[in-house]
């Protein structure tokens, strides 16, 4: 193994697949504007940013900055990559990739893309003005995406897609001004815990699948939908999620035998809780709902049951509108 210095003049396509690298090696980039695609085809190539100043920059008129193709164990830290036609970093196969500390922006399509790849880890990687920020797609499986943040997205901020999208955690992340959804989480036994969704069109949407849990997240000041829970899904859990400051309901559920349980669901302006006609069997109990508007909870579906929650109507000069307008900057949109 060796660490070979890297400079915006070298082809480091044609270096990686050079007798030169072997897998281990760790390619040091100095600092500089790249003008360059790189496609990585060995298996743990190291890729890393000597300091903040790598600059990989498509001019919009480059396709991808990174292809990782069929690859395990790659490492893509610290880059700052702007302006690209497609996409920042394409993951196409292969598995347990590590992608940290990297910004994206102004790319035309996503800032991530995940293709039929598994276990790999996405931490502290910052999205912005992409299409969707981090997008999984078709069988990509068991991946961890922790404490990005994805901002002022064209569509969605994190997304995985299809039916076969399973097992995969989004983690602390943040967010922020999508004109979609915050998180749009389709597939089973996904893990979302402890995000920031705040200033989308929409917050989370959870379906096609079953066995998802959303715990601690908070969702804020969205325009058009808030949480939502589509038709035929089973067995969500949503749990100590705090849903306040939104222009709709605050879940709208559909599924059937859901637990709903401590969640703070406040100033909404439209309902707290929605169970709709396609609701069956689910598990309404101990949260905490105040102030929505016209009502706290409504049940139009089927065996769904309601039990110990605690209800407060708006007081006195408590309208969602006049106590949401103050709470863009609590939520850190600034950042």
């Amino acid at each position: 193994m060796a660490v070979i210095n890297v400079t915006p003049l070298t082809d480091i396509t044609a270096l990686i697949a050079s007798d030169s690298i072997n897998e281990g090696d760790v390619l040091l980039l100095e600092e500089g504007i790249y003008y360059q695609t790189v496609i990585i085809t060995k298996n743990n190539i190291r890729i890393v940013a000597k300091g903040p100043k790598v600059v990989f920059d498509g001019k919009s008129t480059l396709i991808t900055a990174f292809t990782l193709s069929n690859v395990t164990g790659v490492i893509i830290e610290g880059i700052n990559i702007r302006q690209y036609r497609t996409i920042g970093i394409f993951i196409d196969g292969g598995s347990g990739n590590r992608i940290i500390k990297n910004t994206i922006h102004n790319t035309l399509g996503n800032g991530i893309e995940v293709f039929t790849s598994s276990g790999n880890l996405f931490w502290k990687n910052q999205l912005f003005r992409c299409f969707d920020g981090i997008r999984l797609i078709l069988g990509s499986t068991n991946n961890w995406v922790i404490d990005n943040i994805a901002k002022e997205c064209f569509d969605d901020g994190f997304e995985s897609f299809f039916d076969q999208d399973m097992n995969n955690s989004f983690i602390s992340n943040k967010a922020i001004g999508n004109t979609s959804n915050g998180l749009d989480i389709f597939g089973t036994n996904n893990l979302v815990v402890d995000n920031l969704l705040a200033d989308n069109g929409l917050g989370l949407v959870i379906a096609n699948g079953s066995d998802s849990v959303a715990i601690g997240n908070e969702i804020r000041e969205c325009k058009v939908e808030t949480y939502t829970v589509l038709t035929n899904f089973w067995n969500h859990f949503a749990g100590e999620n705090r849903i306040v400051c939104n222009n709709l309901t605050g879940i709208s559920n559909n599924s059937l035998f859901g637990v709903f349980l401590n969640n703070e669901i406040s100033y909404n302006k439209d309902s707290g809780i929605t169970l709709g006609m396609n609701s069956v069997g689910n598990l309404v109990m101990d949260n905490t709902l105040v102030c929505n508007i016209p009502e706290n909870i409504t049940d139009s579906g089927t065996n769904n049951i309601i039990l110990n929650n605690t209800e407060k109507p708006c007081g006195p000069c408590e309208a969602p509108s006049e106590v949401c307008d103050s709470c863009t900057d609590e939520a850190g949109l600034e950042q």
